[in-house]
């Protein structure tokens, strides 16, 4: 008889996983887009990109166009990438623009969402240039860092994410430079790679020689309501470490973590991008200090290219073994907390939209 999937539990040394279920199905990642993706904080820029007024760029949120710029009063917008007249996209690729024009109907928007010009719409009675503005959508700027939020709901992210980059922030962030984006196809589950990163019990084995530099024993992780923090020093240095003496890793739920890592300072962003329930876009931006890359930045870029090649090579071995129909659901160890932490977290949000085990149910699913 097939054992039957059970919720997890909020005590860790009895927890299950998620059911492998929520790995496999296609129409899953379309629920998650829709309850999740849209109503979370999402990384889509730094204010390096956005130096002068009509500057803009262009990318998606959850499959949803969307488009980010700044105005002639200096202020960095973002709003839905969608003509309020007939809803075709405005604008492609980032650059500087002084309006957005839109080429079905040749509708002008200025860089604060107004509309500037109708040029069809003349004769037309009770027609109101305020009814037609591009619609705005939620931003944040966090250390320089641009967020994005679909759900004008949302709480702020201070509110979501106190006390983020604590351990980091006296070093001015905002100093950082924008010096590489890199986009890696992964065939997994988004999920599996979240999962992956928030443990650290396979980098003896998967990830031998970055932890070969690092003191294991001062391993630290930390907990918050919506983002967890992991961080460990270079062997000699103590917990203290300065940016770069040891490895410093954000993990904003549901799928950006801030990495940052030993050698010369640096940042790495990374994002998990469902693309369909067992295919992801990685995404990595890197940023360091200096303006010219230096012999240490292009060895750091190296360590990071062989752990991002670990763990992408990982996270589709894992994702063969779910589909095999063999593997149900999994325990967690007692050092897995942040994973049990993420998956509670989806257990919450999907357990309205999904058939997942209630409370005190052992029932199939």
């Amino acid at each position: 008889m097939e054992k039957e999937a059970v919720r997890v539990s909020e005590n860790l040394s009895e927890a299950h996983t998620l059911p492998s279920w929520l790995y496999t199905k296609p129409e899953v990642v379309e629920v998650e887009k829709r309850v999740i993706f849209c109503r979370t904080w999402q990384y889509v820029g730094h204010e390096s990109q956005f130096r002068k007024p009509g500057d803009y760029i262009t990318t998606e949120v959850a499959d949803r166009p969307i488009i980010i710029c700044r105005g002639q009063d200096g202020e960095i917008r973002a709003f839905y990438n969608v003509c309020t007249h007939r809803a075709a996209k405005l604008a492609e690729g980032e650059g500087n623009k002084s309006v957005f024009t839109c080429p079905y109907h040749a509708w002008n928007f200025r860089m604060d969402g107004s509309l500037l010009r109708a040029p069809n719409m003349g004769g037309c009675k009770n027609f109101d240039y305020q009814d037609f503005c591009l619609k705005t959508i939620q931003l944040e700027i966090v250390q320089s860092f641009v967020f994005v939020n679909l759900d004008p709901e949302a709480p702020p992210i201070a509110i979501q994410y106190p006390d983020l980059f604590q351990h980091v922030e006296k070093y001015d962030l905002s100093k950082l430079k924008r010096i590489r984006v890199k986009e890696t196809i992964c065939q997994s589950n988004w999920k599996i790679g979240i999962d992956n990163y928030l443990e650290c019990d396979h980098c003896s084995i998967v990830h031998k020689t970055l932890v070969s530099k690092l003191d294991m024993k001062q391993y630290d992780m930390t907990m918050h309501d919506y983002y967890s923090y992991q961080g460990t020093p270079l062997k000699g240095q103590t917990s203290e470490f300065g940016l770069g003496q040891g490895g410093r890793y954000y993990w904003l739920y549901p799928n950006t973590w801030f990495s940052f890592d030993p050698g010369p300072a640096n940042l790495s962003i990374h994002q998990s991008i469902p693309i369909d329930h067992k295919t992801t876009k990685y995404v990595y931006t890197t940023f360091f200090m200096t303006d010219e890359m230096t012999k240490e930045e292009e060895e750091l870029l190296a360590m990071d290219d062989l752990v991002r090649k670990e763990d992408l090579d990982i996270c589709e071995v894992v994702q063969k073994g779910i589909e095999t129909g063999a593997y149900i659901q999994g325990r967690f160890s007692i050092t897995e907390n942040l994973v049990h932490h993420f998956h509670l977290l989806l257990q919450k949000d999907l357990e309205h939209v999904l058939p997942l085990p209630k409370k005190n149910s052992t029932t199939a699913l």
